[in-house]
């Protein structure tokens, strides 16, 4: 190490003497590095699972204790990652000269949460039901998140809560839920004594957006199990009171800018719920459930006639969190100062709740230590190339961010304060979870594949360079299984590479799926698959290369993505 960081100095120095002002002879000179990209492809063969395993097994060790924002974890893993960038020798371009871009982030703690309903007709409003949810009691509303701001609202009973054009049900049309609470059964009847009722794409997640996109308060989701998972869930809430809770980007809420919290996601009390629904118990709620089953495409939204107020009180605090960059120039005078960004992120869950090891800490060597550690490894691929005097046309950064468990804040940081123009930002290539093998690939005996999400969705170009870079590099399956604006899910939007396409960014997302260990702490570093990893980091070498050295880089050229994505900026 000593001795390459002599030779790095030396070189700088015979460039400085170079530019002031005398004239060395050309034997002197150092070479211009060839950016051929045959020979760049060639140090494909640094990625190993030799390089990957001792790395991943330090960066999710115990001692990381689940490198949650805000923590002091969080900084540990932020440290070891900037020595690692330090010792391949890529250049610090964060604040102040460092390999960190800090920044702030508002985070609210919850003492106790009042919740009252209001029955009202068109000359009276009386209340029928007022209940308290703090650290010593619960309330005939459980919050699961949001609803950090006093919402009122009359209330919507909306079935299923969901729209499937193509099976005929349409339970969010026929009232307008802005502003309004939205009252769904929690679980949906995709499939019925094997008839498909509801598309099996669309989950809870689907459903929110759904929903919240019409501008709705908040949802209100009775529990499949009735009272009894409503009191469990319920108890289980209260002790996040007096904890930190949501946390949200500090210049964002100053600006009011950051509106997703504001809304509520609550479960209801059963009983309660039969009540608004004018029924006498919960069994008669059951049955209601079923006829809405037996009838699914005849239902339509209605109001109840009741309102519900939410007021929480709370606190909050600044919590402070930082992404990693670490910048690796490219060598063509002309297209240097264009940029192809590498990312991953490097937080997880932290310590919480034990599972039945009594194991409590959440080592995310999936999620996403995996992608992270291969960020590492790349890099190590160029740097090992520009040794042997060979380096690509653009420029790379990589870009290791934060708070994506919180809700792809670091990642939304970096778009609104880019360290490079985003005009200049060529493309992006997103990696998280590529250590383990989803079910569906389990079964079908296939290990080497990854999920492709982007690419022709928003450019054919980088579509088709993923392709040809594929064929020279890890030969993986690319699976386009979620790679579709109209899936429910939307999985395009659900990882740090979204705040890079909402800028008209071309982006490609490589991960391998989810598995029984995700958000659990059984996601440890002995169970990833450290060759298939590997495959699909050579991959995303190759398509990395192949990018920086095209002659034009990707263009933006899908209408349907830019329509989509107006509204986001």
């Amino acid at each position: 190490m000593k001795m390459h960081l002599q030779s790095v100095l030396v070189g700088l120095l015979i460039f400085t003497v170079g530019c002031a002002g005398s004239e060395p002879s050309s034997q002197n000179q150092p070479s211009e590095p060839i950016t051929d990209t045959e020979q760049l492809l060639a140090f494909q063969q640094e990625i190993s699972a030799d390089y990957l395993k001792p790395r991943l097994t330090a960066f999710a060790h115990d001692s990381m204790k689940g490198r949650e924002t805000g923590t002091p974890s969080e900084k540990v893993a932020a440290e070891y990652l900037a020595d690692e960038y330090k010792q391949l020798g890529l250049k610090p371009v964060g604040d102040n000269g460092s390999y960190f871009q800090d920044f702030e982030l508002s985070a609210s703690k919850s003492d106790s949460i009042i919740f009252e309903v209001y029955k009202k007709d068109d000359s009276a409003r009386e209340r029928i039901d007022r209940s308290v949810a703090s650290s010593n009691q619960t309330a005939h509303f459980a919050r699961l998140f949001g609803g950090t701001d006093t919402l009122r609202g009359p209330i919507i009973f909306a079935g299923f809560g969901i729209n499937d054009q193509e099976r005929g049900v349409a339970h969010l049309d026929s009232v307008d839920l802005k502003d309004k609470w939205v009252m769904v059964f929690q679980k949906l009847p995709k499939v019925v004594d094997g008839d498909t009722l509801i598309n099996p794409k669309i989950d809870a997640r689907a459903r929110f957006q759904m929903i919240m996109d019409r501008g709705a308060a908040g949802i209100l989701t009775i529990p499949a199990q009735e009272d009894q998972e409503f009191e469990v869930v319920a108890q289980k809430m209260q002790g996040s009171f007096g904890e930190i809770g949501r946390m949200s980007l500090a210049y964002r809420d100053k600006s009011g800018g950051s509106s997703s919290g504001r809304r509520g996601y609550n479960l209801i009390k059963p009983e309660l719920a039969a009540k608004l629904l004018g029924l006498n118990s919960v069994e008669e709620l059951t049955d209601h459930r079923q006829k809405l089953i037996d009838n699914i495409t005849d239902f339509q939204a209605k109001e109840l006639g009741y309102e519900l107020t939410q007021i929480p009180h709370s606190s909050k605090e600044t919590i402070n969190s930082r992404n990693v960059l670490a910048f690796f120039e490219g060598a063509d005078p002309k297209l240097k100062d264009e940029v192809v960004v590498l990312t991953s992120h490097y937080d997880h869950v932290g310590i919480g709740e034990p599972d039945s090891t009594g194991d409590r800490i959440y080592n995310g060597a999936d999620d996403d230590g995996s992608g992270t550690i291969g960020l590492l490894n790349i890099a190590k691929a160029f740097a090992e190339a520009e040794k042997n005097g060979i380096k690509p046309r653009r420029s790379i950064l990589f870009l290791n961010v934060s708070a994506e468990e919180k809700g792809l804040l670091g990642s939304r940081y970096y778009s609104d304060h880019p360290v490079f123009p985003m005009e200049k930002t060529v493309a992006n290539l997103n990696t998280d979870m590529i250590g383990r093998i989803d079910s569906t690939h389990k079964s079908e005996g296939i290990e080497k594949y990854a999920y492709i999400i982007g690419a022709e969705l928003i450019s054919s170009d980088l579509d088709s360079l993923i392709k040809v870079a594929n064929k020279q590099s890890g030969q993986i399956k690319l699976n386009k299984r979620y790679n579709d604006l109209n899936d429910p899910q939307q999985f395009y939007r659900r990882s740090d590479h979204w705040h890079f396409g909402r800028k008209q960014v071309p982006f490609a997302f490589f991960f391998s799926g989810v598995h029984e260990d995700y958000h659990r702490p059984s996601d440890e570093v002995h169970k990833i698959r450290f060759e298939k990893m590997a495959s699909i980091l050579r991959t995303m070498y190759a398509t990395t290369v192949m990018i920086a050295n095209a002659d034009n880089p990707p263009a933006v050229d899908n209408q349907q993505f830019i329509e989509i994505t107006k509204s986001d900026n």
